[in-house]
């Protein structure tokens, strides 16, 4: 009969004092509730397949359009990769631009590094999405792969996001305060 009334009394606290500290005593302003639904995942880094990228260490290319990255200059753009052919820039074939979440861009060299939840899904991974293994990191969880096809890269990251065995997939970003010889 104790535990009775003891369990009665802290449903009855309970109730009083969830309306002072679980209920909100304050409106929140509209403009500040946010829903899921309103609100995507924004955080989805794009692959810019058409880019060119160029070696330019001594900063002497300033095209308009021509984004500088690092010790490198991104051509989006046609008309900004056909204005740069006055300048000996290298160009830099096996690196991509990405434009980042935030609006700044990266270089990558189009490798995916995925870390996994499990290490028995490496080979699903592989297989699912076309992907090549390149290195496996055990110890942290991660894997890098490259892709079979190139110009699947786009849409393989949004997928590899709402993949349940993914816990974060991002793209390869290269260093850039180191120049490729």
């Amino acid at each position: 009969m104790r535990i009775v009334l003891l369990l009665v009394a802290l449903i009855i606290l309970n109730v009083i004092f969830a309306d002072r500290f679980l209920i909100p005593t304050k409106t929140i302003p509209s403009d500040q509730i946010i829903y899921l639904e309103d609100n995507p995942q924004t955080n989805i880094d794009v692959l810019l397949l058409e880019s060119v990228v160029f070696s330019d260490p001594n900063n002497q290319a300033n095209i308009p359009g021509l984004k500088k990255v690092g010790a490198y200059k991104v051509a989006i753009d046609a008309q900004t990769r056909a204005s740069i052919g006055a300048y000996a820039l290298k160009n830099m074939p096996e690196y991509k631009a990405v434009e980042m979440s935030n609006g700044s861009f990266e270089l990558t060299d189009m490798k995916i590094i995925i870390q996994y939840k499990e290490e028995n899904d490496i080979n699903a991974l592989g297989y699912d999405y076309a992907l090549n293994k390149v290195e496996a990191m055990s110890a942290a969880n991660i894997v890098i792969f490259e892709a079979q096809n190139n110009l699947q890269l786009n849409n393989i990251m949004a997928r590899l996001k709402e993949d349940y065995r993914v816990v974060d997939a991002s793209f390869n970003l290269v260093e850039m305060s180191e120049i490729p010889q």
